[in-house]
């Protein structure tokens, strides 16, 4: 099964991020428009829909709980070691981290479809994005989100998705689009 999903998004992640440069992101109607297109083609819980609590340990070994940060705003990244589309986006996620780092209100973390070994290998060349990072079973984020594309980003605010969209955030304009929907939901 990982070995498909890999391949689909081999077939799929260069057609997703072909697609961006069709269109001129820097002008807002098209940045509109491509967002609403890409978030028109996630797959995935439908906005709206309460979303499954779960357990969180992370590759340090520290426990959260679901039930302590559920009154957050929630910022969830899955991933994997190796997804192209992983890779072009970190430096605009650690951008968006360290600009939102003092907000109490908001919570980043990302679920690694990789294990703890090659997530911490990942993590010790390009250092991480800013994201409490948890190793995960690409069936368990299957079963739970229902998403197979990489990477997707989730919005979570009072148990609930408001936002959901399988693209990389690699490009200026995507990630203020991304930084002010995120406030958008924390305010």
């Amino acid at each position: 099964m990982k070995k498909l999903s890999l391949v689909l998004f081999a077939l799929l992640g260069p057609y997703t991020l072909s697609m961006g440069q069709g269109y001129n992101l820097a002008n807002p109607d098209e940045l509109e428009n491509f967002i609403y297109f890409e978030r028109e083609r996630s797959l995935g819980l439908p906005i709206g829909s309460e979303f499954p609590e779960f357990d969180y340990v992370d590759i340090d070994g520290n426990k959260l709980e679901y039930s302590d940060i559920k009154d957050k705003l929630i910022v969830l990244n899955t991933w994997f070691v190796g997804c192209t589309g992983c890779k072009q986006e970190e430096e605009y996620l650690i951008k968006l981290t360290d600009e939102l780092k003092d907000r109490e209100d908001i919570v980043f973390l990302s679920f690694a479809m990789s294990s703890p070994q090659k997530i911490e290998r990942y993590f010790s060349k390009r250092g991480d994005f800013g994201y409490k990072t948890a190793s995960v079973d690409s069936k368990w984020v299957e079963e739970n989100f229902n998403i197979k594309l990489s990477p997707t980003h989730y919005i979570i605010k009072d148990g609930i998705l408001v936002e959901l969209i399988s693209i990389p955030i690699s490009a200026p304009q995507l990630l203020e689009w991304y930084k002010s929907r995120i406030l958008e939901f924390a305010s």
